[in-house]
């Protein structure tokens, strides 16, 4: 039985008292008792072995032992632009993005976007995000960036190795595209909303030098869209040695 795995912002040695969510979780949910043993995560690859100390009225504490710390858990550092899909998929892309080792999701406002997220959805995902790391058992949590327009990301492309945007009609496919690159890439991959881009979106793209890349043979619905590209980078990391 592997040891649980509980968050922790700011890992130092000694005792830490977990937040209100990481609390409930750890007495209630997982019934845990003084002298269980536990490994914290800060999501930024911190992690640090313990045993829980108390356990009193939803408060827990943990005492930490010495932090270590952990390299980025996947080949590629994958940044996804994503329009958001409707709201009941959009948990669904988050949990299973992070699963697949994004490394930051920055919901983005298009001209065709079906939703335009508030403070409070951000919240949400990060939250969702740290759940799923810690099912996953990595030591990151991808940052959920606030909402932001489709030419704030654009402008930011200078940041990374390699720009791409999902289009199905391509004749390039993005494992081909990721073949080439070396490890610890960093990658903005832009996936759009339900019903496709604009044509002055496409032309921000084009001009702005972001490779168009396909991603299956048929048409995918953003949340689908959003992991392949995620599976397809983890593919190419399996296997390799971190």
């Amino acid at each position: 039985m592997r040891t649980p795995r509980l968050y922790h912002p700011k890992l130092t040695t000694g005792p830490l008292t977990l937040d209100e969510d990481e609390g409930h979780h750890a007495a209630r949910v997982l019934r845990m008792e003084p002298g269980d043993p536990v490994v914290l995560f800060d999501g930024q690859g911190g992690l640090a072995e313990g045993r829980i100390a108390t356990v009193e009225r939803g408060r827990v504490t943990v005492e930490a032992e010495t932090p270590r710390r952990a390299p980025f858990d996947f080949k590629y550092r994958v940044t996804l632009a994503v329009a958001m899909s409707k709201a009941h998929r959009q948990s669904y892309l988050v949990e299973k993005c992070t699963e697949l080792g994004v490394a930051a999701l920055w919901p983005i406002l298009s001209e065709r976007s079906v939703t335009r997220p508030a403070e409070a959805a951000v919240e949400k995902w990060s939250r969702r995000a740290i759940e799923a790391a810690k099912q996953s058992l990595r030591a990151w949590v991808p940052q959920v960036a606030p909402s932001q327009s489709l030419t704030e990301a654009v402008a930011r492309r200078s940041e990374f190795h390699l720009c791409v945007v999902a289009a199905p009609s391509s004749a390039e496919s993005f494992s081909q595209t990721l073949a080439a690159l070396p490890s610890d890439a960093n990658i903005l991959a832009f996936v759009g909303p339900e019903g496709g881009w604009s044509p002055t979106e496409l032309q921000s793209f084009a001009s702005a030098d972001i490779r168009p890349v396909a991603l299956s043979p048929s048409v995918l619905r953003t949340e689908t869209a959003a992991v392949a590209v995620c599976a397809a980078a983890a593919m190419l990391g399996c296997g390799e040695a971190r």
